[in-house]
C-alpha cells in the first residue's frame, strides 16, 4: 500500500512538472524565435523560407533522425520532387545528432532536395509539430493548409494529400482566397 501511494505521488509531481513547464512555456515564450531560416549542416547556405513560402506552393516536411518511417518516406519524396515542378518540398529535421542527419541525408538518402535542421525546434513548434515525420502544406500566397502528421506510402498520396489540404482550405475559406 505504501508503494502505492509512492509511485501515485511521483506521477502526480511529474503531472505538475509538466504543467508547471507548460504554463511558464507559454507565459515567458520567447518572441525572437526563428521561424524563417533553416540552417543547414552540409556547408550550404541556410533557407529563406520567405524565399518559398508565399512566393510558390510549399510542402514542408518534419522529420526525426533516427525515424524508421522518415527513411521509408524519403525515397517517395524524392520522387514527388522529381516528377513535377509545381511544389517546393523543404526537409527539416527537428530531432537528431549532427553527424547521424549528415550521413542519412548525404548518404542514405542521397537527398537532392532542400533540407536542414531546426535543433531549437524553433520551426516544429511554430508549426504544431510533435511527430514525425509531419507535412505543413502552404499554397502559392502563404496560407497554411494543414498539416498531415502521418508516413507517406507513395509520391502519389503526397500529392494527393496536399490537393486535399489544398481544395478543402480553398472551398471553405471562399473566393478571397482562391
Amino acid at each position: 500500500m505504501r508503494k502505492l501511494n509512492k509511485i501515485g505521488v511521483i506521477l502526480i509531481v511529474f503531472i505538475l512538472a509538466g504543467m508547471g513547464y507548460t504554463a511558464y512555456s507559454f507565459v515567458f515564450n520567447d518572441s525572437s524565435e526563428n521561424v524563417t531560416t533553416v540552417n543547414r549542416i552540409n556547408g550550404e547556405e541556410p533557407i529563406n523560407l520567405e524565399n518559398y513560402i508565399g512566393q510558390k506552393k510549399t510542402i514542408l516536411q518534419f522529420v526525426a533522425v533516427p525515424c524508421e518511417c522518415c527513411s521509408y518516406s524519403m525515397p517517395f519524396i524524392q520522387e514527388f520532387i522529381a516528377s513535377q515542378s509545381d511544389i517546393e518540398v523543404i526537409t527539416i529535421v527537428f530531432f537528431g545528432k549532427e553527424r547521424e542527419i549528415l550521413d542519412k541525408f548525404e548518404n542514405e538518402y542521397k537527398a537532392t532536395h532542400l533540407w536542414g535542421v531546426d535543433p531549437k525546434r524553433d520551426l516544429a513548434n511554430y508549426y504544431n509539430v510533435s511527430v514525425s515525420p509531419t507535412y505543413v502544406f502552404f499554397d502559392e500566397k502563404g496560407n497554411e493548409l494543414g498539416t498531415h502528421p502521418y508516413i507517406i506510402a507513395t509520391s502519389e498520396e503526397l500529392g494527393q494529400r496536399y490537393e486535399e489540404a489544398y481544395e478543402s482550405y480553398h472551398h471553405e475559406s471562399g473566393p478571397d482566397n482562391q
